[in-house]
């Protein structure tokens, strides 16, 4: 045998004895962050299409042509719980789609609710594809240490930033995420348009009582009504995601971790000069 076709049958054996497929496992998520979680736990095994635009909110999207292709082909969709869509997917074009819906209770940019939410990926990527298996879990160890690795690191930096124990009123869909980051959230509020005059000044009211100096927004929900709301409060503002690629440079769910825990100290530190 010559060399170069020894060369390619010993690269073929390592591909089989790897669990390598020949073709990805194709499937379609619903959010960006399912994707991000998918890629984590799935590695190279898998090909993931995504369908919402990561600023969009997710419980108000509807499907497009061009999705109900893109599902159809994979025949498999990943989503979350409040998709309203999904229940209308359960066959398109005659084609039988599987959908598997992940939950993990709490805001999934917590790296601990993060990594549960993995838990439940891999034994469907499992289920899907039993040869990568091995691999499926191997990744889900890896992704726990991550995840461990950045609470650490992420907490400390917001310790020594004051983050901790800051008084803040936000967005209602960021509040499991502003606990982990150790604020005192105050109050909460919904999106604009579910927003009554009575419940605005209640929120406002009670924002004064406990001298909040920061309102934080959810991108998803709409960033105008807590900018007006810190215009009221004299206080600071910021807009977070709850998915990535919606701020540049935050494709994956660490980046748009690291860029939510960046916004926040940033405005604390600005709020405190402010008070100087």
């Amino acid at each position: 045998m010559s060399r170069a076709r020894l060369l390619l049958a010993v690269w073929i054996w390592l591909g089989v004895a790897a669990g390598s497929p020949a073709e990805p496992l194709r499937v379609t998520a619903t959010t960006s962050l399912l994707a991000s979680l998918i890629k984590d736990v799935g590695g190279a095994r898998v090909e993931v299409n995504v369908l919402i635009p990561p600023a969009s909110c997710p419980g108000h999207f509807d499907l497009r042509p061009g999705d109900v292709a893109a599902i159809s082909r994979t025949g498999v969709l990943f989503a979350h719980q409040f998709e309203r869509f999904v229940n209308r997917v359960s066959e398109l074009g005659g084609k039988r789609v599987q959908i598997h819906r992940i939950h993990a209770e709490g805001n999934w940019l917590v790296p601990q609710t993060y990594a549960q939410a993995g838990e439940r990926v891999a034994s469907i990527l499992s289920t899907l594809d039993p040869a990568g298996s091995g691999e499926y879990r191997r990744n889900l160890g890896r992704l726990r240490q991550r995840t461990e690795a950045l609470d650490r690191e992420l907490k400390v930096q917001m310790r020594r930033a004051g983050v901790s124990g800051k008084p803040v009123v936000a967005s209602d869909m960021l509040t499991p995420l502003l606990i982990w980051m150790g604020m005192q959230v105050v109050a909460v509020y919904g999106r604009a348009e579910d927003l009554t005059p009575l419940e605005w000044r209640r929120v406002v009211d009670t924002a004064r009582r406990a001298n909040v100096r920061l309102v934080i927004d959810n991108l998803q929900s709409g960033a105008s009504t807590g900018k007006e709301m810190a215009r009221e409060l004299n206080a600071q503002h910021v807009t977070l995601s709850n998915f990535p690629g919606a701020f540049p440079n935050t494709a994956s769910w660490e980046q748009c971790l690291r860029e939510n825990v960046r916004r926040v100290i940033l405005a604390v530190k600005e709020g405190s000069a402010a008070e100087l």
